[in-house]
């Protein structure tokens, strides 16, 4: 039986092989720890209009009514925002109720919950989704070193100090002992619920299919390639020279050692997130097959 959920995928968003139309909004799903930030500071430095969770600083949380503002002043202008808050529910809730959508103000969205976001859209307004995948096994571990460091990012839990000093095998420890946050990430947050069948890994793919334009972060630029060319920016005059900041140099990176494959950490680690496992070998099968999209041009 099709929930909410389904109806809303079907009715509001637009699917990948789809013509795009003018009141479509390229919305990209910010996946922890696999290259949103440089993609953030990629489109910002082109001069796009963003709607992401920096829009509601500086007191425009406060706003009465949708407007775009820019952040810095005339000498160093910055990001150009819209003033929502994309990256939570009740940020979306606000959104939808100022109509980010139906205005049109937002080049770009950024939204970590893909399934709450389509609520903002509706059918003569869709969502266009793409997203950067990363290995669900290198990306967990990527965000434990960082949970470690991440003092700047407080709100949302993200730094964790209580792991700072554990080894990465304690914390799988732990991780098994509660249950924890690893397992199978993407599914949760494609299918909007934390447990699994091989049906459901069979829903996830499809909805990946039809609904998202994927990228690798392993093939960045030529994943980036793909987004300004599906999106219409791939003329965009700055383009060259924010390709050389955000997406060759990378942003937010943070060093740590590698677990390697194979490895009794690497193994529990798959056990764990097998069904993602599962759906980032079909992502990365789908990556070739949406080559077609870009003809003859587009050679990686």
């Amino acid at each position: 039986r099709a929930t909410l959920y389904d109806k809303l995928l079907a009715r509001n968003t637009g699917d990948v092989m789809e013509p795009l139309k003018e009141s479509d909004t390229p919305v990209y799903w910010h996946i922890p720890k696999s290259s949103g930030t440089s993609m953030k500071r990629y489109y910002g430095c082109m001069g796009l209009t963003a709607a992401s969770e920096t829009g509601i600083i500086d007191g425009h949380d406060k706003d009465e009514t949708i407007q775009v503002w820019q952040r810095g002043n005339e000498k160093f202008p910055g990001l150009k925002l819209v003033n929502v808050d994309t990256s939570t529910r009740e940020g979306i809730a606000r959104a939808k109720k100022l109509g980010l959508a139906q205005s049109g103000l937002a080049d770009i969205v950024f939204a970590p919950l893909p399934s709450y976001a389509l609520t903002m859209f509706d059918p003569d307004h869709k969502a266009r989704f793409f997203a950067l995948f990363r290995h669900p096994i290198e990306r967990a571990v990527s965000l434990f070193y960082y949970h470690q460091v991440a003092e700047w990012e407080k709100a949302g839990h993200v730094y964790r100090p209580e792991l700072a000093g554990m080894t990465i095998e304690e914390w799988l420890l732990r991780q098994r002992r509660g249950g924890g946050d690893v397992k199978n990430f993407l599914m949760t947050i494609i299918l909007n619920k934390n447990q699994f069948t091989s049906k459901d890994l069979e829903k996830a793919k499809e909805i990946i299919r039809t609904k998202f334009l994927v990228g690798l972060s392993s093939k960045m630029e030529e994943s980036v390639d793909r987004f300004d060319t599906y999106f219409g920016w791939a003329d965009n005059e700055k383009r060259p020279v924010c390709q050389e900041e955000a997406i060759k140099s990378g942003f937010n990176r943070n060093s740590h050692p590698p677990v390697e494959e194979g490895s009794e950490t690497w193994n529990v680690l798959a056990d764990y997130m097998s069904y993602d496992l599962q759906l980032y070998d079909y992502i990365v099968q789908l990556y070739e097959e949406q080559r077609e999209l870009f003809g003859a041009t587009m050679v990686g």
